[in-house]
């Protein structure tokens, strides 16, 4: 699959810097979204997160619904919903919601993963869990919702509507990071987004894409496998700019090896640490899994990694302690998205 097949994903998760306010960090979240739809972004999707200081993006769906309305042609949605926390009729009812005011745009991500510590966990889910089983029978019990069906037997729940109803539905897809989410995403019949940007995932996504095609089952959602590859690339004028300013996310998961979780900090502030040598072999291995330098250069890579994996669609996240870098960053990418299309339309002719 050529690069002029792709298309992207801007993700965002509305990290925090160090002396703003989370209403900041939120805030720019809309506006990186509104940033996204003019310079030609297919999807953009926002995370869920809770009690992690560096990222407030807690409530995608309360952001989804600001963008219905600052937004009118990208598609807008969740990545992800973590569904585990919920009741899949209550998820189904909010982006029917969201439907209605955004007629074909609405895309909704399920995730599994607790999204914050295990107290978090509990304090969304007392008693509850993530066993992949109940995952996935809350996954066709929501699929069953979104499709205007009554899932199950339940004499209880006949005659029960998810409102409002609308022409169309929102998209569901699965969020994985393994190869066993992977297969999952296939049995359920469902577009698959791998995660390569986590770091249990590096290494294997081919084997998750293949893992997903061979288990494929067409839904009603999907009738034939699709997919995306998200990573996490950061773009500037020059290589080592776009190092520099990794310097504050390179700080923060320092930080977060040693437990603290804390805000961005910027960039002269994480150049001045005094790391370790082993967190600056830390940092190093971070900007090897990490896509990081000229747009060019990212792009060739986020390119190679997804036609390896046969990705239909390639999706970028990225951290920087000042919004106007992260506009930055993802109007490059999208420009040397654009050449490398347009490069391939020419070789073609």
């Amino acid at each position: 699959m050529t690069a002029a097949r792709k298309l992207l994903i801007a993700f965002d998760q509305s990290a925090y810097s160090a002396g703003t306010t989370h209403a900041d960090a939120l805030r720019d979240t809309l506006q990186l979204a509104q940033h996204c739809e003019r310079i030609g972004y297919h999807r953009f999707w926002v995370s869920e997160h809770h009690s992690n200081p560096a990222i407030v993006g807690s409530a995608p769906e309360v952001l989804l619904g600001a963008l219905t309305a600052l937004t009118s042609r990208i598609r807008i949605g969740a990545a992800g919903v973590l569904l585990p926390f919920y009741a899949p009729f209550k998820v189904a009812e909010q982006f029917n919601v969201l439907e209605a005011l955004a007629p074909g745009r609405i895309d909704l991500g399920l995730g599994r993963s607790p999204g914050g510590d295990g107290n978090a966990f509990r304090a969304l889910n007392p008693g509850g869990d993530g066993d992949r089983l109940k995952f996935e029978q809350k996954i066709r019990e929501l699929c069953t919702w979104l499709s205007k069906q009554t899932p199950g037997d339940d004499d209880k729940l006949a005659g029960l509507k998810t409102l409002p109803h609308n022409p169309g539905v929102a998209q569901a897809w699965l969020l994985v990071t393994s190869i066993d989410g992977a297969r999952s995403a296939g049995q359920l019949g469902l577009p698959m987004c791998f995660n390569y940007s986590a770091e249990q995932s590096v290494g294997i996504s081919e084997a998750a894409f293949d893992a997903y095609r061979a288990a494929f089952r067409p839904g009603a959602l999907c009738e034939a496998p699709y997919t995306a590859m998200m990573a996490w690339a950061l773009a500037a004028d020059t290589h080592e700019a776009a190092r520099r300013l990794f310097a504050s996310r390179g700080l923060w998961r320092t930080r977060l090896d040693d437990g603290v979780r804390e805000p961005l900090e910027s960039v002269d502030t994480a150049l001045a640490y005094p790391y370790t040598a082993q967190q600056r072999e830390r940092i190093e291995l971070q900007l090897e899994r990490n896509f990081v330098g000229t747009a060019d250069e990212v792009m060739g890579k986020l390119h190679r990694l997804a036609n390896n994996a046969g990705a239909d669609e390639i999706g970028i996240t990225a951290w920087t302690y000042a919004l106007e870098d992260r506009l930055r960053s993802f109007e490059l990418l999208a420009r040397a998205h654009h050449h490398s299309v347009h490069g391939d339309q020419e070789s073609a002719l």
